[in-house]
């Protein structure tokens, strides 16, 4: 049903003061009341009407609309509707829905069985008359009535029928859980992201390099199962162009392990062992499938409350989550993920007045997971590396479970023909920081003179928060291997070398490794301070390690953004070079958000007496910030002065950019272009980003309307345009805005919210009326029109009401046609009134001009 938005505001704002028509209906509200210039509405319970001055409305004659049908403020017409079902706010399912007119005029749904069954009630504690009613296959329930504090509210502007049920009356579940019945698979369709980039460059003794590279993953959906390949394409102008297959590969969802069936070339998740390419199959968990407050790590929180208590929970100050609980022992395992550390203090605040306040220490890593939670994963396949000729058929299974709050255990396992692997670990939560540690045993054999060896590699992490000195120690970790361990890669590729003679020590096998990274606040908005370092060396080849070294600090004034830092690593020469920088950035002026040019300067100089300096300013504008631009200019005391601009363009098809750089003896230029394309029943449809998640809009007439969040798309010729980077398995709210489409255009809605699959396709309808806007001046008898009257097309459908003075506003979208005026249930009550565009209207033009006449309604 389309509701004639204009002429509802013209009502609401302008004519009647008095006479109000509310957005949404109430089926059991509080009582309020309103006085204006002595009229009275009371806006009332479901059982007690509202009272309206027609006075007010100004109605002449005997020609008057019955304002009774508005007295308990339904402003929906009898029939059916799709729409969302929230129940507490959180959408469970997308509906046919029946409105009822009643007995007093309303409009009420009609929540059938199979609706209600969408609240997840607690049967043993909802009254037996709910019960009931969930027995009686054509019955409709008054869950108002029937449940104490229950409320049901239609809200037309967003299609959403709001129920409201006290928590004692529900199913415990997860905060943000999503019923997997609501995980869309999507529409069958074709999928081709790309990226390509032309490159040339000169040199001052008139040589031309060019080259070109582009990146492709394409996709085929298929019901629940989701066909991918990822490859790229190289071509230069000495060695001409080749392409690689990265992989190619089928996945399809698991709901009775919560995760993924990926089959093909794939690769496994490295979180225990170094991740391998393989072709063969795998089954993995995917947290993204649990409720947003059960994925990563949080602790449980229990306590005991003396009366019905508020319970809070901060971290650093902030608060992270704040319940009710009911007398009695009470177990908080709904916690979101909080990051890696940042003790929580917990707060219970009694009903008469007392608290209770407790720390809990919290620190963790990336193995810790609450307690009860579990990953796993399960490959077998056979090995992909380019390097070697062998292909070994390998199996890998990893588990990792939360034991405590304080206690995670995981292990796993590798194992082929010539090599396994074993390892075995555990993450503990301690008040000093959270702690893993593993170990791995593995046996390799090799062949040739060098037999079989064995080694054990050992593993330690450490993350802390300590929010006394603002401290964060992000991660730090150390590993070492002894000289005959071996990962599965390693192994195969020595054992390669060996059997086509080569020497196995080109092979190199890693001895230590260690990374740290501390952020350091310092008090009084003083700054920050941070530390990062990462080293690694090798058994095999004692003269080539890795280290790096950085340490800076930085802080703010006002605009003004300053840092300096100094890095120390191996330089191109393989000799250590220090390298310390002092960087400044600011806007050019406050405001205007992203579209204020943002100015920023460097200097440099390292320890083998190099030094330089840099200029740079960036921005974006248009309406959108489509068009971002960069320019900058350096000079360093080798190589002069040089210089580069660089923009891009976020187009309705896709994103173009370039950029054209100059310095002593050389030049260079490129171009590159990205976006997305997706073949569907309806077409084909292009958009300027690239993403393995779209929404799929239809609006069919809307024409240049945007995708809200993303410059650049908009609703094509087809009426079609893509929405990108969709979350997985979770309530995601897909938007558009009208402006840019024809102004002849309404939408029923413009928002919807959509549970996509990972990888899925899924189609997002948003229904639009398109006409010529007609405002007639008419009258019944001598009589203006009844104010308020509805009005209906040739098809039945309601498309607007009277306003004041009998004119009429509405649109439509045939050349000629017949609407019909209705105040009353009788034959004295509606008349018709016949329309007919001017010529050049019907023929296409001016169809955004309104029509203007004058007609009688007979």
């Amino acid at each position: 049903m389309s509701v004639n938005k204009d002429f509802l505001s013209c009502v609401c704002a302008c004519c009647i003061p008095a006479f109000v028509i509310p957005a949404s209906f109430n089926v059991h509200a509080d009582e309020v009341s309103h006085t204006d210039k002595g009229a009275t509405a009371t806006a009332a319970s479901a059982d007690t009407a509202a009272e309206f001055d027609t006075d007010l409305l100004r109605q002449e004659g005997k020609n008057q609309i019955d304002v009774s049908r508005f007295a308990y403020g339904a402003n929906v017409m009898p029939g059916k509707y799709r729409i969302d079902i929230l129940v507490n706010e959180n959408l469970v399912s997308h509906e046919e829905v029946t409105f009822k007119e009643t007995e007093k005029n309303r409009a009420t749904p009609c929540l059938t069985p199979e609706i209600v069954k969408l609240i997840n009630l607690n049967v043993e504690k909802v009254p037996f008359a709910v019960r009931k009613a969930l027995t009686e296959p054509e019955a409709c329930t008054d869950l108002a009535h029937l449940l104490p504090d229950a409320t049901v509210k239609f809200d037309a502007d967003k299609q959403q029928l709001n129920i409201a049920v006290p928590q004692i009356y529900l199913q415990r579940t997860a905060r943000g859980n999503v019923d997997p019945s609501l995980w869309d698979s999507g529409v069958p369709a074709l999928m081709l992201g790309y990226y390509m980039n032309g490159y040339e460059s000169h040199y001052s003794n008139a040589e031309t390099s060019r080259t070109f590279y582009s990146s492709l993953n394409a996709g085929l959906n298929i019901g629940k199962w989701y066909f991918r390949h990822n490859g790229s394409y190289n071509w230069d102008q000495t060695t001409g162009g080749s392409y690689q297959s990265t992989n190619t590969y089928v996945q399809g969802d698991t709901e009775f392990v919560r995760g993924h069936l990926y089959l093909g070339q794939y690769f496994t998740s490295g979180q225990m062992f170094n991740s391998v390419s393989y072709t063969g199959a795998q089954l993995a968990t995917d947290d993204r499938m649990l409720p947003a407050s059960q994925r990563g790590y949080a602790p449980e929180i229990r306590g005991i409350a003396k009366t019905n208590a508020k319970v809070t929970v901060r971290q650093s100050g902030n608060i992270l989550y704040q319940t009710t609980v009911s007398p009695g022992a009470f177990l908080i395992d709904d916690l979101g993920p909080t990051g890696y550390g940042g003790d929580l203090d917990v707060t219970i605040e009694e009903a008469d007045g007392s608290t209770q306040q407790y720390t809990l220490p919290y620190s963790s890593l990336a193995q810790s997971l609450r307690p009860g939670a579990q990953e796993f994963t399960a490959t077998a396949g056979k090995l992909r590396d380019y390097s070697t000729s062998e292909k070994p058929l390998f199996f890998e299974t990893t588990y990792m479970r939360g034991i405590t709050n304080i206690l995670t255990a995981y292990a796993g396992t590798q194992y082929s023909k010539n090599y396994l692997a074993v390892l075995i670990g555990a993450a503990v939560g301690t008040p000093v920081g959270a702690i893993s540690a593993d170990v791995t045993q593995s046996k390799s054999r090799l062949g040739g003179d060098e037999g079989d060896l064995a080694g054990q590699s050992y593993r330690v992490s450490y993350s802390k928060l300590i929010n006394e000195t603002n401290s964060n120690i992000t991660i730090a970790a150390y590993r070492y291997s002894s000289s005959g361990y071996m990962d599965l890669q390693t192994a195969t590729q020595t054992r390669d070398a060996i059997k086509h003679g080569d020497d196995p020590n080109t092979v190199w096998r890693s001895k230590n490794q260690f990374s740290v990274s501390l952020n350091q606040g310092l008090p009084a908005s003083l700054g920050n301070v941070y530390v990062s370092a990462s080293m690694q060396d090798y058994w095999n080849n004692g003269t080539s390690y890795n280290t790096q070294y950085q340490i800076g600090y930085s802080n703010s004034y006002k605009w003004l953004n300053y840092s300096i830092n100094a890095s120390r690593n191996k330089a191109g020469n393989g000799q250590d070079q220090t390298t310390w920088y002092l960087t400044l950035s600011m806007p050019l002026w406050p405001g205007h958000a992203g579209s204020t040019p943002y100015v920023s300067m460097r200097y440099n100089e390292d320890s083998d007496g190099g030094r330089g300096e840099q200029a740079n300013i960036s921005g974006s504008f248009g309406g959108d910030n489509q068009y971002n631009y960069n320019v900058s200019g350096s000079h360093d005391n080798y190589s002069g002065s040089s210089g580069s601009v660089s923009g891009s363009w976020e187009g309705s098809k896709a994103t173009v950019n370039g950029s054209y750089s100059t310095g002593k003896g050389y030049s260079s230029s490129s171009v590159g272009m990205t976006g997305g394309i997706v073949a569907h029943s309806g077409g084909v449809t292009f958009s300027p980003y690239n993403s393995d998640n779209y929404a799929l809009i239809e609006a069919k007439g809307a024409e240049g309307a945007k995708v809200s969040g993303y410059a650049g798309a908009t609703v094509d010729s087809s009426g079609y345009a893509l929405s990108p980077s969709l979350v997985p398995y979770q309530q995601n709210r897909v938007a558009i805005n009208p402006e840019g489409s024809d102004l002849g255009v309404e939408f029923e809605k413009t928002a919807q919210e959509i549970v996509p699959r990972a990888g899925s396709v899924v189609k997002v309808e948003f229904k639009t009326h398109t006409g010529t806007p007609l405002l007639i001046t008419s009258s019944w008898k001598g009589e203006p029109l009844p104010f308020g009257a509805d009005i209906f097309d040739d098809e039945n459908t309601h498309i607007g009401a009277v306003s004041q003075g009998g004119v009429i506003y509405v649109k439509v979208s045939k050349e000629k046609g017949t609407l019909t005026v209705k105040w009353g249930e009788d034959e004295q009550s509606h008349c018709q009134v016949a329309y007919q565009l001017k010529p050049n209207v019907a023929a296409g033009k001016d169809r955004n001009t309104i029509q203007r006449f004058t007609s009688v309604c007979q």
